[in-house]
């Protein structure tokens, strides 16, 4: 049995949110987002949608939440738990290298299913998960219908570097939005296009690289409470420069040891790795994006033509068919038209 989350499963919730898998990179590492607090924001309809399942004969159970961005068409799996994770002690994704153990295949297909059914209602287009390349979550997604759309690789510098001081990036401004949108069509693939947008502009801070009167380079950096993630758009006869950029933001944005700087690559700009490793930059861990695209079909059944007709007071008419002169026609020299009914 699967439902909304409701108070009565708050302890449930908050007796596995420490054993879960988390499928959203960016929030697991740098807003150390806490399940308990989204499931009751969901209770007054806010961004995490939070369901629960329930074995019908066995003492088992599990829960699923989402991250549901503000006007976006495409909606992301936060988290994932089940009873299995917590007699495990299975730790969530963000950290990296923990022992594989199998999952509640079960709890994870249906709570699955729920998950595409909700934001299918509610006119999303697709539900992503971000999962461990080799761990036992990406089969499981698989078989619920998931496809890998792209791979990611996450870096992490936990240590400031010391470059020269640079002014080679400019803050981004509004009349830069546009060129920002181009090079991105430029650089992702555009089936990856369909499942990722744009990077919140609006939501973090933009860094650009400009060369002549094109953009050469796009950085978008957000600082959470916890760390920093931060995207490179960088535009392949830029990539001589891809050292130079990353020091530069890194001369803004400096890590602290309590608060580090994670880099996402995907691997269409695989090319980036090696300037992050010379920087500094290790390797954290490498995911698949896997999605899913939802279809909400229509529960109201179509009215009958004749039954459609009755209700909008349209009365039918016969159809009237033009008729086109012959050449014996013409040459007899009758009318140049007429029409019939029938």
């Amino acid at each position: 049995m699967i439902r909304a989350f409701h108070l009565r499963d708050l302890t449930l919730v908050h007796r596995l949110s420490e054993h879960g898998v988390s499928l959203h990179t960016e929030s697991a590492l740098t807003r150390n987002l806490q399940p308990v607090r989204g499931a009751l924001f969901s209770l007054v309809g806010g961004d995490f949608p939070t369901y629960v399942w329930k074995a019908s004969q066995e003492d088992t159970a599990g829960f699923i939440q989402l991250y549901l961005e503000e006007d976006a068409q495409h909606a992301h799996i936060l988290y994932v738990s089940t009873e299995d994770n917590a007699e495990t002690g299975k730790q969530g994704q963000q950290s990296n290298g923990r022992e594989q153990t199998p999952l509640n295949e079960t709890a994870w297909l249906s709570l699955l299913d729920q998950a595409v059914a909700e934001v299918g209602q509610r006119g999303i287009h697709s539900l992503v998960a971000e999962v461990d390349e080799t761990g036992p979550e990406l089969p499981v997604l698989r078989r619920a219908g998931f496809v890998v759309y792209t791979r990611q690789d996450v870096w992490v510098l936990h240590t400031a570097v010391d470059p020269p001081p640079t002014n080679l990036l400019h803050a981004r401004q509004a009349a830069d939005d546009w060129e920002i949108q181009l090079l991105y069509a430029n650089i992702v693939p555009r089936l990856v296009q369909l499942v990722e947008p744009v990077p919140r502009i609006n939501d973090g801070i933009g860094w650009v690289l400009r060369e002549g009167d094109e953009m050469a380079a796009f950085v978008h950096v957000y600082d959470g409470p916890v760390a920093t993630w931060m995207r490179l758009f960088v535009h392949p006869n830029a990539e001589s420069r891809a050292e130079e950029i990353i020091t530069a933001v890194l001369q803004k944005h400096p890590p602290r040891p309590s608060h580090p700087v994670y880099c996402c690559v995907r691997r269409y700009q695989s090319w980036l790795q090696n300037p992050l490793a010379r920087v500094g930059f290790q390797l954290w861990g490498s995911q698949a994006v896997m999605v899913k695209h939802t279809v909400y079909h229509s529960q109201e059944p179509k009215l009958e033509l004749s039954a459609a007709l009755e209700a909008q007071g349209i009365t039918p008419t016969a159809p009237y068919i033009q008729h086109y002169q012959t050449r014996s026609e013409k040459q007899n020299g009758k009318p140049t038209t007429k029409g019939t009914a029938v």
